[in-house]
């Protein structure tokens, strides 16, 4: 025997707009390089060069997080260039459009924007 339902508000599905934010988080955070930018401007107080952020995402995903690059040697020049391309050309922007970073102009330093703190909260939930 089913249930007798009290409320039926309770089965109506959930708003779009909660949908919407929770499509785009995702897809905000579906990236594992997004998410590396994210977490190293997260351990950083001041803005991050995109040099460093580079960096950060070429030794992570090679799995040299503890060393640095030029111990890693010549064969991640190709890789930095591929990544520089891919978070200049694509990941920055989607975050820059989103208010998730800053990026100064001509400076090339990376910041937490305004929606920075809510977007790593959300990915600490998720890890968590």
């Amino acid at each position: 025997m089913l249930p007798a339902i009290s409320d039926p508000e309770s089965l109506t599905a959930p708003s779009t707009e909660a949908a919407d934010e929770t499509g785009a988080t995702f897809d905000l955070l579906a990236n594992r390089r997004r998410r590396l930018v994210l977490r190293r401007l997260a351990e950083s107080d001041a803005p991050v060069s995109v040099d460093d952020l580079v960096d950060h995402v070429v030794l992570a995903e090679d799995g040299s997080e503890s060393r640095s690059v030029a111990s890693v040697g010549d064969v991640v020049i190709g890789t930095r260039r591929r990544v520089r391309f891919s978070l200049h050309h694509v990941h920055l922007p989607k975050l820059v459009e989103t208010n998730v970073v800053d990026v100064g102009s001509g400076s090339n330093a990376v910041s937490l924007g305004e929606n920075g703190s809510w977007l790593l909260g959300r990915l600490t939930q998720i890890d968590e």
